[in-house]
């Protein structure tokens, strides 16, 4: 319903200004083991389509461009795609960026051509709930191309979440409701990705507030 009565086609951005411009500023550059990691696990990025979906102020965006791959950016904030655009043009890779704008769950519909590799890092929460959440990032991944998610779970900094909080965290890890932006439960995400065709899954729970999650889906031949 929200969804519905606030669009960012008509200028509505959920992220106010100087708060873009504080986490923009905290998050100027990107995981370099990260981005080695993920390299070596999809064959590399030069010459791939990269879907960076709640890109944010645009660290990954730029960081995959520059590695040589053809980049979309999609995220809900004019602000964040402001800051995302002034790095792409500063380090010389605008022309291997194009910016996208909308609801992430919408991005299916935005952007229908599937791509090689999406990436999911931190922006799992804002879905609108996490069963199509898990959904989204499937389809966004052509036949034979991976998907990377990377989110916070719903056992981080609990005990210092409000009552409201808490009662929201609470409906979401046992019913699924989801009200407002609560962390998925520990295993959740996937779980919900493996009710989808997987050529492979491998999961790290290293931290016990954090999921990481990299797939691939099955080939045409599969």
């Amino acid at each position: 319903m929200h969804a519905r009565f606030h669009r960012p086609e008509t200028g509505w951005d959920p992220v106010p200004s100087q708060h873009a411009l504080t986490y923009g500023a905290q998050n100027q550059a990107a995981n370099d083991a990260l981005l080695e990691e993920l390299e070596h696990a999809v064959g590399g990025f030069r010459g791939k389509r990269i879907l960076d979906l709640g890109g944010g102020p645009g660290q990954y965006s730029v960081a995959f461009a520059k590695r040589g791959g053809e980049v979309t950016w999609h995220d809900i904030s004019r602000n964040y795609r402001s800051i995302a655009q002034e790095r792409a043009n500063a380090l010389g890779v605008s022309d291997r960026i194009t910016f996208s704008l909308g609801y992430l769950d919408e991005a299916p519909t935005q952007l229908p051509d599937p791509y090689d590799f999406v990436f999911s890092r931190a922006c799992w929460c804002y879905g609108f709930s996490d069963r199509s959440f898990a959904e989204v990032v499937y389809l966004l991944v052509r036949q034979g191309g991976y998907g990377y998610v990377d989110t916070n779970n719903s056992d981080r900094k609990r005990s210092e979440l409000s009552t409201s909080s808490l009662f929201r965290t609470w409906l979401n890890d046992r019913f699924a409701v989801k009200i407002g932006h609560p962390f998925p439960p520990r295993g959740r995400a996937a779980r919900l990705l493996l009710r989808f065709p997987l050529g492979r899954l491998v999961v790290d729970y290293a931290s016990p507030v954090n999921d990481r999650l990299l797939f691939q889906k099955p080939g045409s031949g599969a």
